[in-house]
């Protein structure tokens, strides 16, 4: 069964080098009214170790995901994703590029969920990644991942290769505020998460502005589906 529920919400990534202040916010973020997930990426896990994902999961309930952009041969790969799981992750993410075999074996070590990019949010990957977004997407559908990245920066992507895969897959779409993506841009295109980095940790009260983050991205949806 997944880890992360398949409606709307915010993962609010932990793209710090500073160890308390990540486990406050995650504190601070637990206790949010709201739908939400916390995401370590690899700043913080070279500050920390993996330790960082226990001690983060210590001090919240909330679905963790690393977000580690696994990218190695299958037995590397395997081993990496093997630590955050056993470290407390709910979930990795991995590049969708290496191919399947590499998706496979993280998937066969049924310890979590296995998040592949798609397309990421910066103009470069459209040099690359766009070629062969479509064609991951729909690998991604046939090897049984549970969720997928698409960019909140071009919501047109998210509508369109969001059609490719099926409902059970959750779609998370990072880019909102800091890369020039709007809150729900994505969400009311196809996505199920929005992911929010410096707009809330940066923010003189993290917790109040996760919330009106989230009810701003929840209103455009009711108001998206009412029209």
């Amino acid at each position: 069964m997944s880890k992360l529920s398949k409606k709307p919400g915010i993962i609010v990534a932990l793209d710090i080098k500073n160890i308390d202040f990540a486990l406050n916010l995650a504190k601070e973020i637990d206790k949010a009214k709201g739908n939400y997930a916390l995401k370590i990426g690899r700043p913080l896990e070279m500050q920390g170790g993996k330790s960082i994902i226990s001690k983060i999961k210590e001090v919240s309930n909330i679905p963790l995901i690393y977000d580690g952009k696994i990218a190695d041969i299958p037995f590397i790969s395997s081993e990496i994703a093997e630590i955050a799981y056993e470290a407390g992750a709910d979930a990795v993410i991995m590049h969708s590029f290496v191919g399947s075999d590499v998706i496979k074996e993280i998937i066969n070590l049924n310890m979590g969920d296995v998040i592949t990019v798609v397309e990421m949010t910066h103009p470069g990957a459209v040099e690359y990644y766009q070629h062969y977004s479509e064609k991951m997407a729909e690998a991604a559908l046939k090897l049984g991942v549970n969720g997928i990245v698409l960019p909140a920066t071009r919501p047109e992507r998210v509508k369109k290769l969001s059609k490719l895969i099926s409902d059970s897959i959750y779609i998370i779409s990072p880019g909102i505020k800091a890369q020039g993506a709007k809150p729900g841009d994505a969400i009311i295109n196809g996505a199920d998460y929005e992911v929010v980095g410096r707009a809330i940790y940066e923010s003189e009260e993290p917790r109040k502005t996760a919330e009106a983050l989230y009810q701003e991205i929840i209103e455009r949806k009711r108001l998206t589906l009412n029209f």
